[in-house]
């Protein structure tokens, strides 16, 4: 018989067992577990009669001789109303125990003697029936287990109290309430906190509780909730590490503990760190408890500072308390920590915050090297591009804004300090932009003027990108697709979009720069023209805008194969667009330019902050653009992208009232006249193709309006003007690699100085690669460094340790993010002792002071 969940299945079953003639069964319930109406059917579907007798002996008789005698009967026989006994008095009922077809004994010890290993079962559950009855199947399951695990053949009270505890509170398992340790405190202590930390809530279940105390282990413990408890051994952890445990003394939301106590929680915590699982839930709950106010209150009790704390710490709660410490006492954001930029694994609850301020740290400490310096000034615009992206100028925008949103999400820190965050890391943003503004400035210098005609010639000028990109010849079974991600800013090609496309692509780029005015009209038909505004003639004296025209010239496309040979389809990430191109093979062309929406739609009517915007352009490449290029493109076909312009965010405060000209000559980053009234004049010979050029972040108004949009184009600027230009080259099979380049077999050092490692990490494979440095000292505690690399790029990196005496090897390993070992290396240590040190034996050590 399978085992039933609940006593009133096992009626059931059993009900079924009996022979389908059966008219007459007495069920024996002297604990009354059962509830039941005037009728019940069983697994059959035939219906039985109920009748309750209950030493009711003359209402039980003309009850009885009112039911309908052709339909089965079951009689429920439990003690009077009011008592319990073991024991039912069946005197009156002799005739029909002497015609019955079958008597149920539902005693829970009989009905478990049948369903488990265990012939007997201790006398007081039947005072658990109520508990158990509703959970038959789960107690006598747990029964089998209990028995597997002990082999016991008897079953105790304090067995019965264990399994009913497991049915209570399924997430104690049975395997460690049975493990009971050995009786000393520690060890009971251990197994205290383990089920503790087992069970979801703080509030303990009394059983659990009784439980307990029940083994030797001091009352101390037991007497403080669960939560304290908690608290107590994560401060006194904290504290010892940081080799100040009398700190937890001078905390008054701690509980007060004797110098014994104190003895068996250190050798308790040596015991748990043992399980590493069991430890981080330890770490995580109690800071799940604390308070960033309660972590600071315990990390200012520390004899270290700050600072050392920060660095030596592995507990994300005590982390964040020193940071936000050092914030407080109005600290420079980066100095807290010297290792705040060498990822290093945290623990506990705090985590995420600690991530998030650790992205803010490396930021402001990134803003703050460049602005430390005066802008660099450049006389030729391939060296300003190099720089541009080798320093990452060109993230740093991105990066203050991502930075600053998962602070404002920070609900954990006290708002006074939240607030001081935030404001610190928007003025380094004001301060970012007026950098940017020098830059910017610099660059006008190089495009405008007595500059412009090299400029517009100028091999990084983007009308030279296809006939660099491009093969002189294309081979007959390739197909070119030339990609336009509209609006597509450098800082999200580098973020967002290539890291994702590198799953797909091998990827070659240089940068350019884009046409002034670096508006759509303007630059997107040059990048494809191949030529500035000028030529763009159907004959030496009939101008186009036509990009099917001017792209048909530009592939050396006769004007009667141009339908045959080159499709542009705008927007083509839309549904129309996609119906209009069609995603068959037979629908591509020789040619096909495809100029997706990544960001221009959306920026001059966005309204939230930068991070958030490229968070969309993530959504909208994974969600539409991509699927669509992967539908298209062959591996044998040849593919370049390009951006025909960027934007950047302008503020109110940087607007310039123009009133010379018409209104409708306005725009934000431009004006359409020949009149030098603000900005650069650019012109492509003409006077309706002459502007007046903003630079920086200055933007032009009418002096009726006042609205603005918050990110626009159109000027001079790197953050508009700057584009790349790649080849993307279809990965056929994917392949992950990483090595280690440049690894001596030996390191020498002296003893109490610094020794410094230099060597590279190459990504051989086909795609980006996140990986992990795993490095260490002979068994000392391991650290680590964690990066991503695109493919084929190497990155240099510097280890640094003190040298001490004795120390043999330096392992470093190296992990890519799924754990896979890529490659290990184990070099030589060889540390040569100091001449200066002089080290003096113990005067007292041999002797016996007790003699």
């Amino acid at each position: 018989m399978s085992i039933p969940s609940k006593l009133d299945d096992y009626t059931l079953q059993w009900l079924t067992k009996l022979p389908k003639a059966a008219k007459l069964v007495l069920w024996l319930d002297p604990y009354s577990l059962l509830e039941l109406a005037d009728h019940l059917v069983d697994n059959r579907g035939k219906s039985w009669q109920i009748l309750s007798y209950r030493r009711d002996d003359f209402r039980f008789r003309a009850r009885l001789n009112h039911l309908d005698k052709t339909q089965p009967i079951i009689i429920w026989i439990r003690p009077p109303i009011g008592k319990v006994s073991p024991l039912l008095d069946l005197t009156y009922l002799a005739d029909l125990l002497n015609r019955h077809d079958g008597i149920l004994d539902l005693r829970l010890e009989s009905i478990l003697a049948e369903l488990t290993p265990y012939k007997a079962w201790p006398s007081d559950l039947a005072t658990q029936g109520n508990l158990a009855s509703p959970h038959l199947g789960a107690l006598a399951n747990a029964a089998k287990l209990f028995h597997h695990i002990t082999n016991k053949s008897v079953l105790n009270s304090h067995d019965l109290k264990l399994l009913l505890l497991h049915i209570r509170q399924p997430e104690l398992t049975l395997e460690l309430l049975c493990n009971i340790p050995s009786q000393s405190p520690a060890s009971l202590l251990t197994w205290y906190l383990q089920i503790i930390l087992t069970t979801p809530s703080n509030d303990l279940n009394p059983s659990l509780v009784e439980l307990i105390g029940g083994f030797p282990m001091p009352d101390e413990f037991l007497e403080f909730p669960a939560a304290d408890l908690i608290c107590f051994a994560y401060a006194y952890h904290a504290a010892t590490v940081m080799l100040t445990p009398q700190a937890v003394d001078r905390l008054l939301w701690l509980p007060r503990l004797s110098s014994n106590s104190l003895s068996i929680i250190q050798s308790a915590l040596m015991l748990l760190q043992d399980d590493k699982t069991t430890w981080t839930t330890f770490l995580t709950r109690a800071e799940q408890l604390l308070t960033v106010e309660k972590l600071s209150d315990l990390v200012r009790q520390f004899t270290a500072t700050k600072q050392e704390i920060a660095s030596r710490t592995d507990l994300s709660g005590i982390w964040v308390a020193a940071v936000c410490i050092a914030i407080e006492e109005s600290r420079p954001l980066e100095e807290f920590d010297p290792d705040v930029y060498t990822p290093r694994p945290l623990i506990g609850n705090y985590c995420d915050v600690a991530q998030t301020l650790q992205q803010a740290l490396a930021v402001s400490q990134k803003v703050d090297s460049h602005l430390s310096q005066s802008p660099p000034v450049f006389n030729d615009i391939s060296h300003l591009l190099k720089w541009y992206r080798t320093e990452k100028i060109h993230i740093q925008e991105l990066e203050i804004s991502r930075a600053i949103r998962g602070v404002i999400k920070l609900k954990q820190l006290p708002g006074q300090l939240l607030e001081n965050i935030i404001r610190h890391l928007r003025n380094l943003r004001s301060q970012w932009r007026d950098f940017l503004n020098h830059l910017d400035e610099n660059l006008a210098d190089l495009v405008t003027g007595s500059q412009w005609s090299k400029f517009c010639h100028h091999p990084r000028h983007s009308t030279q990108f296809l006939s660099d990109a491009l093969p002189s010849s294309i081979p007959n079974n390739s197909r070119v697709w030339f990609l336009i991600f509209d609006g597509m800013r450098l800082d999200s090609w580098d973020l967002v979009i290539r890291p994702i496309l590198e799953d797909q692509f091998q990827i070659q780029e240089k940068l350019y720069l884009t046409s002034l005015p670096s508006i759509t009209d303007i630059a997107r038909i040059a990048l494809i023209a191949g030529t500035t505004p000028e030529q763009w003639k159907i004959s030496s004296s009939m101008f186009t805008k036509n990009h099917k025209i001017l792209a048909a010239k530009k592939f050396n496309i006769p004007p009667d194969h141009r339908d045959q040979e080159l499709q542009i389809i705008v927007r083509s990430e839309t549904v129309e667009g996609q119906l209009k191109l069609g995603l068959g093979e037979e629908d591509a062309k020789k040619y096909n330019i495809l100029i997706y929406n990544v960001s221009d739609d959306w920026i001059h009517n966005w309204r939230d902050d930068l991070a958030s915007l490229n968070d969309f352009i993530q959504k909208t490449l994974v969600e539409s653009v991509l699927p669509d290029l992967k539908s298209r493109i062959n591996p044998q076909d040849i593919v370049v992208l390009s951006s025909d312009h960027g934007f950047v965010e302008l503020e109110a405060q940087d607007q310039i009232k123009i009133t010379q000209i018409n209104s409708h000559d306005i725009r934000y980053r431009y004006l359409k006249t020949d009149q030098p009234i603000h900005g650069k004049t650019v012109s492509y010979g003409r006077s309706e193709s002459t502007y007046q050029v903003a630079v920086g972040r200055q933007w032009f108004n009418r002096p009726d309006s006042h609205k603005m949009e918050r990110f626009t184009h159109g000027g001079i600027s790197l953050d508009e003007m700057v584009v790349p230009g790649a080849i993307l080259k279809p990965i056929a099979k994917q392949i992950r690699k990483l090595e280690l380049l440049n690894l001596p077999s030996q390191l020498l050092g002296r003893e109490d100085e610094e020794i410094k490692l230099v060597f590279s990490i190459l990504n051989s494979g086909t795609q980006r690669n996140s990986f992990l440095l795993n490095w260490r000292i002979d068994d000392d505690q391991p650290q680590f460094l964690q990066q991503e690399l695109a493919a084929g790029t190497q990155n240099p990196l510097t280890l640094a340790f003190l040298a001490h005496l004795g120390q043999q090897i330096l392992t470093i390993e190296l992990l890519d993010t799924e754990g896979t070992r890529h490659a290990i290396s184990r070099i030589s240590l060889q540390v040569s002792a100091r001449r200066d040190k002089v080290e003096f034996s113990d005067p007292l050590a041999g002797l016996d002071f007790n003699d």
